[in-house]
């Protein structure tokens, strides 16, 4: 258009690209606050700041300048449209970053001070760490966990030898695996800095990660800097930059139509066209760069433009049939039209921007497009560090689907090896899609890429999905082999109960799953199937039939000599005894069971059996201490191996749970506040639950009920569950003043489990339902009506409720049930409610010991007994400091009748609400 594109585009890139040169990196018009923040996380900062902002912000410019003005090593990664699929890229990229900064003897030298297992895992990130024979076997049995862990380990190390800082770049087109590992080593406390930019409106960002980045930023560690387009002012500095004019007419011209997006006012400066589209101008620019090129120095671009990432001359050799001397004069020539990264130091080959790319591409006819795809992918087929699942979405995008099947299956295995569910869940649905469009495809590789995305989609929490595969593979199941029913059995037991709400239709699934392998030698999956029906039974309450079932898999376990799965079983077996036999015995064969979970190294086992334990121990009603201390390992665990699974989150809410219950409200907060910061996230639900009772204690009851009332309306079908869900709703209600609503919860889902053995747990669920009744009656008269409702509802469970021959909290649950009902009386008597909180001082349990003596002395005003009723209010006000609404009911009975302690005890409940 008249003007010099060659140098247009010198300018707009050295702008746009943070890497170009740290001189005109530098040189950014505004920006000062952004530059100095960025550069000072580099620093010094901690956990993640993010730069966002439209494509054509300034946000690698800003990044590459503070990159250029720190003293700090930064590494970076890049995250790539076409790698989206590829786990971990960018911190594969960052690592070989620090590997080559002084040929990996910074790493090499972190990695000796740690476990074994950490370069065992680093180097499916740089095959250049040596991997030993043991480090092969833990990958295949371990998890993605251990990876984090690693990349956690590593970075520390690294940081104490030498200051470190991350860039992620384009944070939008990374893979979910990078994503979940940023995302757990920030909320635990990254040792590193990490800046990452992320594109904002783009609408090809995928779900998955634009929830990862809602949730990453209610992280406290992260800090989010967002660009906005530049004033009029910037603008015309923007301007003298680029070698333009400054004046006030040209600055007001281009600055009406860029509205200050520095990538348009770039265009402008040159192409100051007013009656056509930006984008097209963009389009022109680039096309123009491309013009004029020599057929090899075009194919090199077109090559280039379509992997869309860095490639080695060897490759582009064998693509373009451009070899040694010849490829070498295409490099130069390209390089001198700029058209190429810089190039210095590296085997590989870059177009410059990747919007050079999107023009090449965009070039291409059909089958131009397809045979470079093709070329591509036999090329990278034969080089050893290239991603299974690049090459397999190039003979994707080529058309070649037989070749695509080989190496999506690589792809799968691949994911599943770097514990990545969500690419893996991925790629074996791509496998299943190839196969059912071919007639010819193998059936046992169809039925293998079936059971193994609906396991990967589990895995990820994509329940939905795998629950709609599941269904649509049991419409099918007659074609199957026997054995290949049977699994499919068994994982539609697992996803249509939680379904439609009925444990019932598993149990069928898993008699037919388990008539089947009963016809066949020992399996692992018979293990699971049998597995399977105890938690189906458990799920009905029938938790004698559950531990048969369980006794049985360990049978099975033990002829495979399958350790893992035996401490599992063992620890499940344990929750069983616990619940129809001894308590003692249970706790000592976790025990046990923790022993042979040492024997084999396996700290997921070592979780689920402290999860179990600690289980136990709060049912039991044992003090906070025990429960503390037998949780201590399995948090330990986790936190050593990185792990965050469903075991983690319960052991979690149990010690949590039973920190409360002790009063110890901010350490109960401390180990769990973090995770449930926010909307109610299914994934940490049980957490969620624990939250709801901690944000009540802390007098924030709408906060309460908004963590527990999605629960309510998730999908449950084991009873001993709703009964915990529905008492945690209840008590908001109760303190809400709203009684009837928490009878309504209670009583079907109470009444439901007492029918069956879980009875033995309704304990907590009888005494509000006790409260409710009470709360709702008019007091001072006789309710006999209510009393006999609560008498009946006592008499026809299953087992007794508060059997004080089985737990420890019996005593103290039944006292407070008989002072409930007596409030159901004309007199309510003082000494019910004494007993209670007598019982309740026992088990170290301050609050509920408090509102057994608020009752107590409200029974003591009512029969004119006021000193009495003073030190009884004295004595609960003390316990429940921390209990807000219980406190301030306290004052305000104080104050109703006229105590002298009544005036600070409502100022110190005024100023806690």
């Amino acid at each position: 258009m008249g003007g010099d594109v060659g140098e247009f585009h010198r300018l707009w890139l050295s702008a746009t690209d943070g890497d170009q040169a740290s001189g005109a990196a530098r040189q950014l018009a505004g920006r000062r606050f952004e530059l100095a923040t960025v550069q000072r996380h580099f620093d010094s900062g901690v956990g993640l700041c993010v730069v966002t902002g439209e494509a054509g912000m300034g946000k690698t410019a800003l990044v590459g300048a503070a990159r250029a003005a720190t003293d700090v090593f930064v590494a970076r990664g890049d995250g790539l449209p076409l790698s989206t699929s590829v786990p971990l890229l960018p911190l594969a990229t960052m690592m070989r970053e620090i590997w080559e900064h002084d040929e990996g003897q910074w790493l090499l030298d972190a990695l000796a001070r740690e476990p074994r297992y950490v370069a065992d895992a680093l180097a499916t990130l740089l095959p250049e760490v040596e991997e030993s024979d043991a480090g092969r076997q833990a990958a295949a049995d371990g998890g993605r966990h251990r990876m984090f862990a690693a990349i956690g380990r590593t970075l520390t190390g690294l940081s104490g030898r030498h200051s470190l800082a991350l860039w992620v770049e384009d944070l939008h087109w990374a893979d979910i695996g990078t994503l979940e590992v940023l995302e757990h080593l920030l909320s635990r406390g990254a040792s590193v800095p990490v800046v990452g930019t992320y594109r904002l409106d783009d609408p090809d960002v995928p779900p998955l990660v634009a929830q990862w980045f809602d949730r990453v930023q209610r992280l406290p560690s992260t800090r989010t800097l967002e660009l906005g387009p530049l004033t009029q002012a910037e603008t015309a500095e923007q301007l003298v930059l680029l070698g333009e004019s400054g004046a006030g007419a040209s600055v007001e011209r281009i600055f009406s139509r860029s509205q200050g997006l520095p990538l348009f006012t770039e265009q402008l400066a040159v192409h100051a066209v007013n009656d056509q589209p930006l984008p097209r101008l963009l389009a022109d620019v680039l096309d123009r760069r491309l013009e004029g090129l020599q057929p090899g120095a075009y194919a090199v671009v077109r090559t280039l433009g379509v992997a869309d990432r860095p490639v080695l001359a060897r490759v582009l050799g064998k693509v373009t049939g451009v070899k040694g001397d010849a490829l070498s004069a295409v490099a130069r020539d390209l390089d001198d039209r700029h058209l190429l990264a810089d190039p210095s130091g590296s085997p590989e080959l870059q177009l410059r921007h990747p919007l050079l790319a999107e023009a090449v591409r965009r070039r291409l006819r059909g089958t131009e497009q397809a045979d470079t795809h093709r070329r591509l992918a036999e090329s990278l087929g034969e080089e050893v560090d290239v991603e299974p699942a690049e090459i397999a979405a190039h003979w994707q995008l080529a058309g070649v689907p037989e070749r695509e099947l080989v190496w999506r299956v690589r792809a799968a295995e691949e994911s599943a090896a770097r514990y990545d569910a969500h690419q893996e869940a991925e790629h074996w649905l791509r496998v299943l899609a190839l196969c059912n469009r071919d007639p010819s495809a193998s059936a046992q590789l169809k039925i293998r890429a079936t059971l193994a995305a609906m396991d990967a989609l589990k895995a990820s929490l994509q329940f939905d999905r795998a629950a709609a595969l599941s269904a649509e593979t049991m419409q099918q199941l007659e074609v199957l082999e026997p054995v290949n029913q049977a699994e499919v059995l068994l994982r539609a037991a697992a996803f249509r109960p939680l379904e439609i709400g009925d444990p019932q239709v598993g149990l069928d699934y898993i008699e037919r799953a388990l008539h089947i392998y009963a016809r066949e030698p020992a399996s692992a999956g018979h293990v699971s199937a049998l597995e399977r029906k105890a938690i189906l039974l458990e799920a009905s309450g029938l938790y004698t039939q559950a531990r048969a079932a369980t006794d049985r898999a360990l049978e099975v376990a033990a002829e495979l000599g399958t350790g893992t799965a035996s401490t599992r079983l063992m620890g499940r077996r344990a929750w069983y005894e616990a619940v129809v036999g001894s308590v003692p015995t249970a706790i000592a064969d976790v025990q046990q069971a923790t022993l042979l979970a040492a024997e084999h190294h396996d700290p997921v086992g070592d979780i689920w059996l402290a999860d179990v334990q600690t289980e136990i121990l709060l049912r039991h009603g044992a003090p906070a201490s025990s429960v503390i201390e037998a949780g201590r390992p399995g948090i330990d665990a986790a936190r050593a191996a990185g792990i965050e699974n469903f075991s983690y989150l319960s052991l979690l809410a149990n010690v949590s749970t039973a920190l409360l219950r002790a009063g110890l409200v901010n350490d109960a907060a401390e180990l769990i506040a973090p995770l449930t910061e926010g909307a109610f996230d299914p994934d940490f639900g049980v957490l969620h639950l624990v939250r709801s009772g901690l944000d009540l204690v802390r007098g924030h009851l709408a906060e309460a009920a908004a963590h527990v009332s999605p629960a309510l309306d998730s999908p449950t079908y084991a009873v001993d569950n709703r009964v915990v869900v529905a008492s945690i709703a209840a008590e908001v209600d109760l303190w809400s003043g709203r009684s009837a609503t928490a009878l309504d919860r209670l009583l079907p889902a109470t009444r439901s489990a007492a029918a069956t053995e879980a009875a033995s747990l309704t304990g907590e669920a009888l005494r509000l339902i006790a409260r409710a009744e009470a709360d709702a009656a008019v007091p001072g008269r006789p309710h006999s009506e209510a009393r006999r409702r609560l008498a009946v509802l006592r008499e026809q469970a299953h087992s007794d409720p508060f059997d004080s021959t089985r737990w420890l909290h019996a005593r103290a649950q039944e006292a407070t049930w008989h002072a409930e009902m007596s409030r159901l009386t004309t007199h309510p008597a003082i000494e019910p409610w004494t007993a209670a909180a007598n019982e309740w001082d026992a088990l170290q349990r301050p609050f509920d010991a408090a509102y057994c003596r608020w009752r107590a002395g409200q029974a003591a005003l009512t029969s004119s007994q006021g000193s009495i009723a003073h030190r009884l209010l004295t004595r609960a006000a003390r316990d429940a400091r921390e209990h807000v609404p219980l406190s301030a009911r306290i004052a305000r009975t104080s104050r109703d009748a006229g105590s002298p302690m009544h005036t600070e005890m409502s100022r110190s409940a005024d100023k806690d609400a």
